[in-house]
Formats: structure tokens, sequence, C-alpha cells
């Protein structure tokens, strides 16, 4: 199963699983904002180390620069693969909602014609029964008197 396949969640889990999607792409928006800033400082400090002439100090900011611009590009490429996801999960959702408003309970649309129109006419079906119970009375009178004579 993909990410993206919710269509055989109803509305309520669907959009739940989206919240986390969404909420997982808003912490990794605020980690890779964090990360950044962190890049930042540790490019102040090799230019600070330069202008102090410290190669110890530079070199080890310069280590942690790297270290940190591959987190921020793998925080990047997670956000956007992430963006992604979720965009396809809105659309998917929205589609949910749609479908989830569509369902139809029977058995509430049922008692509401009954309510609306009453029990079914019975009358002319157990008029029918009669009729039919009187022809076959009369049939077996018939074929008794045919039969006696």
């Amino acid at each position: 199963m993909r990410d993206t396949e919710i269509d055989f969640m109803d509305f309520e889990s669907a959009r739940e699983y989206v919240l986390a999607f969404v909420t997982t792409l808003k912490k990794t928006q605020r980690d890779r904002a964090v990360a950044e800033e962190e890049l930042a400082h540790w490019r102040s400090r090799i230019k600070l180390a330069e202008s102090r002439e410290e190669p110890v100090l530079k070199r080890g900011a310069e280590e942690r620069v790297a270290g940190l611009q591959t987190h921020c590009q793998r925080l990047l490429e997670e956000e956007l693969d992430l963006k992604r996801k979720v965009d396809v999960l809105k659309e998917k959702l929205k589609a949910a909602k749609i479908r989830s408003s569509l369902q139809v309970d029977a058995d509430a649309l049922l008692a509401q014609m009954q309510m609306l129109v009453g029990e079914p006419d019975t009358l002319k079906e157990k008029l029918r029964d009669e009729e039919a119970a009187q022809a076959l009375e009369a049939l077996k009178k018939k074929m008794g008197e045919s039969g006696n004579q």
C-alpha cells in the first residue's frame, strides 16, 4: 500500500490520516528552519575563525557546516516529498468527503418514506387471496358434484 492510498478508508479515518501527514510536514518544516539557522550560525563561525586566523577552529566549523548542509538537504527533500503527498491526500480527502455525503442509509430512507406515505397497502393482496380461495372452493364443490354422479 502506498502512503497516498486512502480510497478504502471512511471519511473520518482518512481525515485523521491526512492530518497526521500535515502534522509531520509542519514538523519537518520547523526542523529544517532550525537546521538552516544553525547552518547560518556555523557559517558565521567560519568567517570569525578566518578573521582571527584560527585554522583549527575554522576546520571544525567547516566540518560542522558540511554535516548541517547534508542534514538541511535531507530535510528539504523530505519536506518536498511530504508536501507532494499532502497535496494528493487533500484532493483524495475532498473526494472521500463527497462520497461520504452521497452515501444513503437505506433503512433510514425507508423509515422516512413510510412516515410520509404510511404502510404499504395490503388490501389488494388480501382480496386477491380471498378470491382465489373462493374460486378454489367453488372448483372443489364442482369436482365433488361431478364425482358423485
